[in-house]
């Protein structure tokens, strides 16, 4: 990979939202209050899977098939 990918993968809404509730969490961790923390987890895990699979389904409709169609004249 090209430090250009990397830059546009680190600016797309998934990777902030993993970035927020990363530091979100790990601040409420070192504050010592383990249930906001997890309650924080509880907030951004399923917002970031839903962003990974709609980025999945998405890639995969833009590749194109392997499957050849052949037209009979």
């Amino acid at each position: 990979m090209d430090l250009k990918h990397i830059a546009i993968q680190l600016c797309t809404c998934t990777w902030i939202e993993i970035m927020t509730g990363a530091g979100i969490t790990l601040y409420l961790l070192y504050l010592q209050s383990y249930h906001l923390a997890a309650l924080t987890v509880v907030v951004f895990a399923p917002l970031i899977g839903f962003h990974f699979t709609i980025d999945r389904l998405s890639s995969n409709k833009l590749e194109p098939s392997s499957r050849l169609v052949k037209i009979k004249r």
